[in-house]
């Protein structure tokens, strides 16, 4: 027995050292923020992640020590083949996750969870963003450390397993009590709180806190918790002054009309990855947007506008919904909850629009179909629609190819018609199908030339449309599903990367004119509807930007996190932590019971679906 509990020894410490080396090449893998990192964050990382290895490791001696308590009479050459096997399926699924992680958070900003989970539905559209070669380096990648590590296990930790002497009966019940006491680890301690996130957080730095996170446990955990999403967070303010404060935040005055048609034709162009900083009307590069730069003179530029979230299926929900991202998995994924939204198309499509929408890609994918049926589109544009040969991007048909159809089909449409047209060519792998503006081969490179094409194909269209005799009755809205890390390499929680242009052009608008009032994509709904002279009740997170009195504020929502912005004042807050990441402005106490006000709302709207 000896024998056995040694190997069970090994066993632990050799995925604890196996944890905290993945943790230093993911520290490493995440070079750009090396420079924010001091000595002392870098041991406090260490120390608290090995909290959360020895939690997950905990599970695997479990299953180690009940395997032994169970099949004490297998000899001990059996046992050692058997737990070779498992240890082998452990290790390839840990690599996966490993793998998988230190990339995607170096594009999304927060350690891996479900949300990989949810886009395998559709494999094919989940496997677009990944370039060939990236992938083939994945493949390599995780059958050599497999490999080498499994080599380590055979060498080191089963060492000596197969000569044990065979255990005895009245061993079982000693393995079963040592099973029994793995609940120590797995609960970080004996204090009433078990393990979660928040206790290995220690840092105002949150690269710090994310790399003390276990990934595979992190994924575990969220997995655990995706089963519903309903989950409320605690709010720092009184819920009856909170109520009072959403009212006061909510409250328009009489619109400013700044349509000169009371029913136009309607186009929104949700561009995506299009962040304010792409856009040099809005004090972004001057030359990776030149047709957006001149559509903003011509029509009515929002200069402080934000987008909801970090993700184009919260984009959608946020602009055709006015409802906002969630800190935890898309209400789109859960039909559930979704389909009780209201819709601009669905309001429009009841006022007897001809409503359609338009997509190069799958919409299968992150269900955005399924709520697209449900928004009352009586027509979808997809990929199937197209000729073989115009697939050419790993999403589906590209932009100048879609904006071509969308054009030949407005100019056959009955009015009125509200059409949306969500474009993809400026979406990662960024592969164009033409020479690139900007040359390299660097990932903020070919953004900046995927973003260059999609606005080359947004200016031939506008000119093409400008032709039209339909344009002089046509409303179009130009607006980012969200903003981009690159260029800069914000973090996921950096309010200047949710910034995002919205512009209103077209015949129907009176004239040019900018509107400098902090706004959200959430907010498109109920100033469109109210520009229509239509109710917008149903949408209550929605409020009138274009509005004689209206409160400026944009809200938006990170992985387990917010952040709040107004004309002076930005607030930014950790929900896992239950700390503020950013504080500024010149009136930081009022703000912050603001932020509370609006997200405590927010919470009883979404958990009241």
């Amino acid at each position: 027995m000896r024998k056995h509990l040694a190997f069970s020894l090994r066993y632990f410490v050799f995925w604890i050292i196996l944890f905290a080396a993945y943790r230093i090449a993911f520290i490493i893998y995440q070079f750009e923020n090396l420079t924010t990192l001091r000595f002392n964050e870098l041991v406090n990382i260490l120390i608290r992640g090995a909290w959360m290895d020895a939690s997950l490791t905990g599970y695997l001696l479990l299953l180690t020590f009940l395997l032994q308590a169970i099949l004490f009479f297998v000899s001990p050459k059996a046992l050692s083949k058997l737990f070779s096997a498992i240890t082998l399926i452990f290790l390839f699924i840990v690599n996966i996750v490993v793998i998988s992680d230190m990339e995607l958070y170096r594009n999304w900003g927060f350690r891996i969870d479900a949300t990989p989970l949810l886009y395998l539905k559709t494999p094919k559209e989940a496997m677009a963003s990944v370039k060939t070669p990236m992938l083939i380096l994945f493949v390599v990648l995780l059958a050599a450390i497999t490999y080498l590590t499994h080599l380590a296990y055979r060498k080191w930790v089963a060492k000596g397993v197969e000569q044990a002497k065979p255990l005895k009966w009245w061993h079982s019940p000693i393995m079963l009590f040592i099973a029994a006491t793995m609940i120590i680890p797995i609960r970080g301690g004996f204090g009433i709180a078990p393990m979660n996130p928040g206790k290995v957080y220690f840092s105002q730095n949150n690269f710090c806190n994310h790399a003390a996170l276990n990934p595979v446990w992190n994924m575990m955990y969220s997995v655990s918790k995706s089963s519903t999403m309903n989950k409320t967070y605690m709010v720092e303010i009184d819920k009856d002054i909170a109520h009072q404060r959403f009212a006061n935040l909510m409250h328009t005055d009489s619109t400013i009309h700044v349509l000169n048609i009371n029913k136009p034709n309607i186009v929104i162009i949700l561009l995506e990855s299009f962040g304010a900083k792409l856009v040099g009307s809005l004090g972004g590069l001057p030359n990776v947007t030149p047709n957006l730069n001149r559509l903003a003179t011509e029509g009515i530029l929002f200069t402080r506008a934000t987008a909801s979230g970090d993700r184009s299926d919260k984009g959608i929900i946020a602009v055709l919904a006015g409802f906002p991202a969630q800190p935890t998995q898309s209400v789109i994924k859960y039909p559930t909850k979704s389909h009780k939204l209201a819709t601009i198309s669905e309001t429009l499509y009841e006022q007897g629009y001809n409503t359609a929408f338009y997509y190069g890609g799958d919409p299968d994918f992150a269900n955005i179909r399924s709520f697209l049926y449900h928004a009352k589109f009586q027509k979808l544009i997809t990929q199937d629609d197209f000729p073989k040969n115009y697939r050419n991007s790993k999403w589906g048909v590209h932009d100048e190819h879609v904006f071509n159809y969308l054009l030949n089909d407005i100019d056959s449409a009955k009015a009125p018609f509200f059409k949306m047209f969500f474009t993809l060519s400026s979406h990662e792998p960024f592969e164009i199908p033409a020479k690139p503006k900007f040359k390299g081969k660097s990932e903020v490179e070919q953004f900046l030339s995927s973003a260059y094409y999609t606005d080359s194909c947004l200016g031939d269209f506008m000119a093409k449309a400008q032709q039209r005799e339909w344009f002089k009755n046509t409303l179009f809205i130009l607006i980012a599903d969200h903003g981009h890390r690159q260029p800069a390499n914000y973090p996921n929680y950096e309010p200047l990367k949710y910034g995002i242009p919205m512009i209103w052009l077209g015949g129907a608008v009176k004239q040019p004119m900018v509107v400098n009032t902090t706004c959200s994509q959430t907010d498109l709904a109920a100033t469109l509807l109210a520009q229509l002279n239509l109710s917008h009740s149903q949408f209550t997170l929605s409020k009138n930007i274009l509005s004689d009195k209206v409160m400026p504020f944009a809200y938006f929502a990170f992985n387990e996190g917010f952040g709040y912005v107004n004309q002076t004042d930005t607030i930014v807050y950790d929900l896992v932590g239950k700390k503020y990441i950013k504080q500024a402005g010149q009136n930081i106490p009022e703000t912050k019971n603001d932020a509370w006000a609006f997200f405590n709302a927010y919470q009883e709207v979404f958990n009241g679906l």
